[in-house]
């Protein structure tokens, strides 16, 4: 399996984003990837205000026919949905026949307040979900989580359990947090589980000043990075070796060993 990971900066014009988003799919396509995937809240990304769209919105549609047209996996990292009368930040995942696969809605609400004095509160715009969202993609099983979900390792342990061979964490980690932890995390999860980590990061300072930390990864199941980002709106790629998850886990059998605490 070949995947493309995108990095962007993005801010609070709708439009702007749309058009950058679509720009970088379309430079994607000459990696040849099977599975491209884009940050969390790609489309839109403000502390001062929200936006929200439905599964029918225009934009949706659009990817849905990028990915048919093109015949690839595609993961909208994620995006503002009502549904309901609630607002989630939920990911989509969409397979070549332009369908949507599977949905996955933000379990853990980034509500923090950091010592340099930033502060979020995620809460105030969405509902959080509440189930584990699994799927398959080229005949590999697929974990969903977002952001904010990668400081919670109960949650990759139960999707390892339930057989993820690769977890997906499209993100907008700030930089001040990204820059002290966001390696230490993606490793750990990798290597805790006996996984590929797929985290497409968002990066860059936006127009309200918001600062994401970029540095996209690719992990593989030992901790070893495949591909990282630099400071800039980019493209990485690699080939997954999904041999390496059962080899992995056979060597260090942590699944088969796990006890629970609870």
């Amino acid at each position: 399996m070949k995947v493309a990971l995108i990095q962007i900066t993005v801010g609070s014009n709708f439009d702007e984003n749309f058009e950058k988003s679509k720009k970088f799919l379309n430079d994607s396509l000459d990696l040849n990837p099977d599975f491209i995937l884009l940050p969390e809240c790609f489309l839109f990304l403000s502390n001062k205000s929200k936006i929200s769209i439905d599964m029918h919105h225009y934009s949706i549609e659009y990817f849905k026919k990028f990915s048919k047209i093109n015949k690839l996996h595609l993961l909208l990292g994620s995006l503002p949905i009502t549904e309901n009368d609630k607002l989630y930040n939920r990911s989509i995942l969409i397979n070549p026949d332009g369908e949507i696969l599977s949905i996955y809605d933000k379990i853990h609400m980034f509500d923090i307040i950091l010592k340099n004095g930033e502060s979020y509160k995620e809460s105030d715009f969405y509902s959080p979900g509440s189930k584990l969202k699994m799927t398959s993609v080229l005949g590999q099983s697929i974990g969903h989580s977002i952001c904010y979900d990668l400081r919670y390792p109960k949650m990759y342990r139960a999707l390892a359990k339930m057989g993820a061979e690769i977890i997906v964490i499209p993100s907008a980690f700030t930089y001040t947090t990204g820059k002290a932890h966001w390696h230490s995390l993606i490793k750990a999860r990798a290597i805790e589980n006996g996984v590929f980590i797929l985290a497409p990061n968002q990066w860059g300072i936006n127009n309200e000043n918001r600062s994401t930390y970029g540095h996209s990864l690719i992990v593989d199941p030992w901790g070893e990075i495949l591909s990282e980002a630099d400071d800039k709106e980019m493209i990485i790629t690699s080939h997954l070796d999904l041999n390496k998850v059962q080899e992995c886990q056979d060597a260090i059998p942590v699944l088969n060993h796990d006890r629970n605490f609870d």
